[in-house]
């Protein structure tokens, strides 16, 4: 054993024969006020301590933007990644500054600005032609700087306004839907109107992407701004998206989350917030994926005439449930990863599939890309 080891095996028996001595004291009234009021103090320090740490770090309660590498003073884009290929895709993404809200049912799952910015990092390292849909100008110029390390004519920025997408028109019609007392609680699906009608916008946006066509590619794919969070940790270098190996065109690709019944009942699915296919990224051609996204669309509005509102994953399980299905329907083409295929883990592994699917189609298509990232100084 270390000095180290010693040294706190040590600490913690001392601080256990503390804690378990107090304990006896308490429990036969032998304690003094004076130990009482400081071990209370005490506590409630550590715990204050621990609660800002979470908050901070975990949660992401900062107020400011997060600092952006320039990357690129020490590391190239080799030319080959910029060029465009015959299956090159559009990239669209957005971003929606909705506060702080709760994401799930755990005490601290709650998602914040700051954190989806940190997210947002990822796309200065996407060699992709990308439009991004932004309302702020802080954000603008954030998303600008993040691409600042590519090629200029990489990047699109379209400033919108939230209340001028056709989604967030039923805003007030899935606010009183959410009323409702016996309306199903989900956080935030069903909880946070502005959280339905901005995960319904990225099919707004979508289209208006696939018909201004900005740089004229085969493909267009949604990618969420925290689908590839995690090549933030790992120093990943540039990297590119590409359609699959024989992705089929006339299909629109998405990551499997669960296996699909599709007889079960639109309400329940809706009510019950049953998933089959991941939000976070789709894929198809400029013609299929410009009749998906209305058809997406047409389908929201059907389903608040019934009074069912959730989010676009609950939508298309819905849609494609042998009770909403209409005939002219596009197939969906569905990627389910493994634990640990390529590097996905728990619930990751299922969400986020068809990003690096994508991700790992391009890196087999040039096998050397991961030994020549032209590095100019350390890589």
């Amino acid at each position: 054993m270390s000095t180290d080891d010693f040294t706190e095996s040590h600490l913690s028996k001392k601080f256990m024969r503390f804690f378990n001595n107090l304990y006896f004291e308490m429990m036969y009234k032998k304690c003094s006020l004076r130990k009482v009021t400081l071990v209370g103090g005490f506590l409630v320090g550590l715990s204050t301590l621990i609660l800002s740490y979470l908050l901070v770090y975990n949660v992401g309660f900062w107020p400011w933007y997060p600092s952006v590498e320039r990357w690129c003073d020490y590391e190239d884009v080799p030319d080959y990644m910029i060029r465009p290929t015959s299956d090159e895709m559009t990239v669209v993404t957005m971003f929606l500054n909705l506060g702080v809200f709760k994401k799930g049912e755990e005490p601290l799952s709650y998602h914040t600005p700051y954190k989806y910015r940190r997210w947002m990092q990822v796309f200065g390292k996407m060699v992709n032609r990308v439009v991004a849909y932004l309302e702020d100008d802080e954000d603008i110029n954030y998303f600008r700087e993040i691409r600042s390390c590519l090629p200029p004519t990489l990047t699109k920025i379209v400033k919108i306004h939230r209340h001028e997408l056709s989604s967030f028109g039923h805003l007030q019609q899935i606010e009183e839907i959410y009323s409702r007392p016996s309306y199903p609680k989900h956080y935030p699906n069903t909880v946070l109107a502005e959280y339905s009608c901005a995960m319904s916008s990225k099919y707004d946006v979508l289209r208006h992407s696939c018909m201004a066509d900005f740089f004229k590619t085969p493909y267009f794919a949604w990618v969420d701004i925290g689908l590839f969070r995690n090549l933030l940790e790992s120093n990943h270098g540039p990297f590119k998206l590409v359609p699959p190996a024989k992705f089929n065109p006339e299909s629109i690709g998405y990551s499997q989350a669960w296996p699909q019944n599709p007889v079960y009942p639109v309400e329940a699915i809706m009510k019950e917030k049953l998933v089959w296919v991941s939000g976070s990224m789709l894929l198809g051609t400029k013609e299929y994926m410009t009749n998906f996204t209305r058809d997406y669309l047409e389908a929201v509005t059907e389903l608040l005439g019934k009074g069912l509102s959730n989010t676009d994953q609950e939508v298309i399980y819905a849609m494609y449930s042998v009770n909403m299905r209409k005939p002219h329907y596009i197939k969906i083409k569905t990627y389910l990863c493994h634990q640990g295929q390529l590097g996905l883990t728990g619930s990751q592994s299922r969400y986020f599939c068809l990003g690096y699917v994508c991700k790992d189609a391009w890196e087999k298509r040039v096998p050397y890309i991961k030994n020549a990232k032209g590095f100019r100084g350390k890589p």
